[in-house]
């Protein structure tokens, strides 16, 4: 009986420090939507060309990588359905909520990722 005891002492940890990674997770999650618990793979570094002289030292990095600069797009189709139309524009970081209107089936917001120049998906506020 001591050991079934144990047994639900340790998993009952195992529950708590679990619920504490999901819990900073989400917080750093909503600080930073870019962050991953195990980081990204950095891109490949570009080979530089063979030289004589010496390189100079590399420059620190930052503790935060810059954001690389967005690249024209073109043209992003929405799809929108006859009679619906941009309604309100609104934006935060590199992100772009269009509200589509009028009420009715029209009736969401359109959230547009403008660095990479995509539609990252629509939220209906109706049925």
């Amino acid at each position: 009986m001591r050991w079934l005891k144990s047994l639900v002492v340790v998993l009952a940890g195992l529950i708590a420090c679990a619920l504490a990674l999901l819990g900073y997770g989400f917080y750093k999650k909503s600080v930073d939507p870019e962050w991953r618990l195990f980081g990204a793979t950095p891109p490949p570094a570009a080979e530089a060309p063979k030289t004589a002289a010496p390189s100079p030292a590399p420059a620190p990095t930052p503790t935060k990588p810059a954001a690389a600069p967005a690249q024209p797009w073109g043209e992003i189709n929405l799809g929108l359905a006859a009679g619906c139309k941009v309604t309100g524009v609104d934006g935060a970081g590199d992100r772009l909520y269009l509200t589509i209107g009028p009420d009715g089936p029209c009736h969401r917001v359109v959230v547009v990722d403008v660095a990479r120049g995509r539609v990252l998906g629509s939220v209906r506020t109706g049925p």
